[in-house]
């Protein structure tokens, strides 16, 4: 695995909606970059998107996927894919990163399901996590979820988490 250094450092803070007003007129100092979840932002117009669009010239923004459902069985959502990329270099976004999870399956479950820790799922999630990465033209990172069983499993979660990495060529959000 390719070793990289992740475009943001420090403490970082949520930016909700609700925060704009506030933070528009007097940004903290302690807070180094702000996070998004690109959901809630792709296609936001009128005085948010002006809001948002001046804050993302103004400061340094990661993402981070609530949906792309990277080990999902249904296809890989590759027109959100492209309008997310759009998104992403519209604003400068410095890095992305989505659940080592799904939450669709011939629909949106609402919920983040666990992958099985198999050599089978290894080979599929990460084809998809590269498929991503060419579609994005950039690394992505990933974070594992938490789960409460995890049944017919090969391997530890640790060893299936490190050949994902491994194979997918990403890297890990902690």
């Amino acid at each position: 695995m390719k070793a990289s250094r992740y475009p943001v450092h420090g403490a970082g803070l949520g930016l909700r909606r609700t925060l704009m007003g506030p933070l528009a007129d007097q940004p903290p100092a302690q807070v180094d970059f702000y996070e998004v979840a690109p959901e809630n932002w792709i296609g936001v117009g009128g005085s948010y998107g002006k809001q948002f669009r001046a804050f993302t010239e103004r400061h340094p923004f990661i993402c981070h996927g609530l949906s792309l459902s990277i080990g999902s069985p249904s296809a890989l959502d590759e027109t959100f894919l492209h309008r997310l990329k759009h998104f992403l270099d519209q604003h400068g976004i410095r890095g992305y990163s989505e659940h080592l999870s799904y939450c669709s399956d011939d629909g949106h479950l609402y919920d983040l399901m666990p992958i099985p820790f198999t050599e089978e799922a290894i080979h599929y999630v990460a084809g998809r996590i590269r498929r991503t990465q060419d579609i994005l033209e950039r690394r992505i990172a990933i974070e594992n979820v938490s789960y409460y069983a995890a049944p017919g499993k090969e391997m530890e979660e640790i060893d299936f988490i490190n050949a994902v990495l491994q194979e997918a060529d990403c890297d890990l959000l902690l």
